[in-house]
This record gives structure tokens, C-alpha cells and sequence, in this order.
């Protein structure tokens, strides 16, 4: 799925015919104050797109740094908000409420898109690697996912959700869920950078009509804090934290590649840049605050937005 050009860059088309910006801001493990500059700082510059999650702990501020742009020149419209359903036992005959303590905490009325942050309700650790199952498990999982499914269908026809979609799903999980989804997943978010690259995974989402978007696509810098400092809003006691080993010991190495450099050099951007222009002809990319602060999103959005639509489609892909 090639990006399309924008007045603010490019943009993907889902299934649902909305539009999805290219470059996003991820929130994850932001909290206080660093949160709320950094998302006021992002729509200042052009960021049009905030991905947000109960399980971040940070909605608050999040909505609180909407509040101020929306109070100033933004409307709602134009800005896409994400947020994810962190799905335990115990939370399956409510997921409705989850959502409306999302839009609470924001501070809207709707969401562009909401995901299924996990496929496995108990499965914690690196996003694409999932344990493996016995057959009973597996049977209680697809249970679980056609219970959960059918509830995140419900908030699209209660108009709570403009679409509907999954994260950390493989190719497997999604082939399951499309055997009895009555909507298709508008979007699957997943870990994708050069040295996590996932071609299968994306060329079967793009066979299905699902976009791909990528979390953490330059690695987190190993200086970052393990765990979120954020702690405000409604959460559910026991809620855990997330860590991507991956990422984590990539974003290094990731940068100092030959091939990142080529690009970099091509474009006359930073290395962090030239990731981001490789790989945004077909996924959305979000940007995280450990990379630099407010500062550095400022700079990444400059320098992807510089970058002509025809020349971003030249880019070779990492």
C-alpha cells in the first residue's frame, strides 16, 4: 500500500477509507510533564496522529495537551488518536468501559482507531515472539480472541471507534481472527525496523487489506528507564509494563549501519531520518519520546516533511 501525499506529508488510506498519517508520535513510557511538552510540541510542529494506550498510563496528560490544542487552532478532525485495549479475564465482558476511560482521560469523544494491544491476554515480553501453546491453551486463546473481537466490533457500532484493529498479532493470530471477524482489522501494529524487518508479516497484512504500522522503527536508546514514570488516570491494579528487548539493544548498531548511512547521505538527513524515509512508502511510523525529547521530534518531522512525495517513493527500503 504506497503512501498518498497530504497537506502535512503523506498518508495511508485503511479499509475503512479514513486516512492514517505516515509519521506518528508514540507515547510509551512518557509521563508528567515530559509527556505533555512532547505532544504539544509534536502538533505544534505538524504531527497529526498521537498513539496512545491504557496500558502507558499517561492518557491524562495526554488529553490535557490536546485540551490546549484544541482550545487554540486544532479541531478534533484533525488530529488521528489511537489507543489499545490492555485485555485481561477480567475485562472481557467490559471493554466498552475501557474505552469510554480512554475517551475520558483524553478528553474526546471518539477514536480514530482502536487496537487490540496483545493477542494473548497473558503473554508479556517481546512483541513478536510469542510462547507456545498446548492445544488446550491455544483453544482457550481463540476463545478469548472471538469474545474480544466480537466486543470491539460492538464500540464501532456504539460509534465510540471510527476503526478497529490489533497489535502484536503474527500472521498465524490474524489468519485465526479473519475465520470469524465480521470487520477486518484496519491496521496491525507491530515491532518493525531494519534489523526486525518482518516481510512476511507486512506482505500478508498488505494481501488482507490491513496496514501496518511500526512501533519502535529506530530501536530505544539502552539510557531509557525500564519502566514508565507515569501514573495518572483510571488503571487496573496489577497492570504491567512493557519492555521490548529487541528494540532495545538495536538502536545503536541500527544507526551506524552502511546501507542507513547511504541513505542518510543520499538525503543529506540525520541517520535517524533516512530509517524513517526507507521505510514510510508502506507503514506508519511512530516516533518515541525516549529518542531526544521535544526537541527531536521537531527535527524528524522537519526532516521527513522536507522530503518530496516522488523522492520518498525512491527511497530503497532497509
Amino acid at each position: 500500500m504506497k503512501g498518498k501525499g497530504g497537506a502535512l506529508g503523506t498518508y495511508f488510506v485503511l479499509n475503512t477509507g479514513a486516512k492514517i498519517p505516515a509519521i506518528g508520535l508514540g507515547t510509551w513510557q512518557s509521563g508528567g510533564d515530559l509527556c505533555v511538552q512532547a505532544v504539544k510540541t509534536a502538533l505544534s510542529v505538524g504531527y497529526r496522529h498521537i498513539d496512545c494506550a491504557h496500558l502507558y498510563g499517561n492518557e491524562v496528560e495526554v488529553g490535557e495537551s490536546l485540551a490546549q490544542a484544541f482550545n487554540a487552532s486544532l479541531k478534533r478532525e484533525d488530529v488521528f488518536l489511537t489507543s489499545k485495549l490492555y485485555c485481561t479475564m477480567n475485562s472481557l465482558n467490559k471493554i466498552d468501559n475501557y474505552v469510554r476511560v480512554s475517551l475520558k482521560n483524553l478528553g474526546v469523544s471518539y477514536l480514530d482507531l482502536y487496537l487490540m494491544h496483545w493477542p494473548d491476554i497473558s503473554a508479556f515480553g517481546d512483541a513478536t515472539d510469542p510462547p507456545s501453546k498446548s492445544g488446550t491453551e491455544y483453544r482457550q486463546f481463540l476463545n478469548r480472541l472471538k469474545k474480544a473481537w466480537k466486543a470491539m466490533e460492538g464500540l464501532v457500532e456504539l460509534g465510540l471507534v471510527r476503526a478497529i484493529g490489533v497489535s502484536n498479532f503474527n500472521i498465524q493470530q490474524i489468519k485465526e481472527l479473519l475465520k470469524f471477524a465480521k470487520i477486518v482489522p484496519a491496521v496491525n501494529q507491530v515491532e518493525l525496523h531494519p534489523f526486525w524487518r518482518q516481510d512476511e508479516l507486512v506482505k500478508f497484512c498488505q494481501l488482507k487489506g490491513i496496514h501496518v504500522s511500526a512501533h519502535t522503527p529506530l530501536g530505544v536508546p539502552t539510557s531509557s528507564p525500564g519502566t514508565s514514570d507515569s501514573g495518572s488516570g483510571e488503571d487496573e491494579p496489577g497492570t504491567p509494563r512493557i519492555s521490548f528487548k529487541r528494540s532495545r539493544s538495536v538502536h545503536g548498531p541500527m544507526l551506524k549501519l552502511s546501507v542507513v548511512s547511504e541513505i542518510a547521505d543520499k538525503l543529506k538527513k540525520t541517520p535517524e531520518q533516512g530509517i524513517l524515509l526507507s521505510g514510510v512508502q508502506f507503514t506508519t511510523y511512530f516516533i518515541c519520546l525516549q529518542l531526544g525529547g521535544a526537541p527531536s521530534l521537531k527535527v524528524l518531522f522537519e526532516g521527513y516533511s522536507s522530503v518530496g512525495i516522488t523522492e520518498r517513493n525512491k527511497c530503497p527500503t532497509l
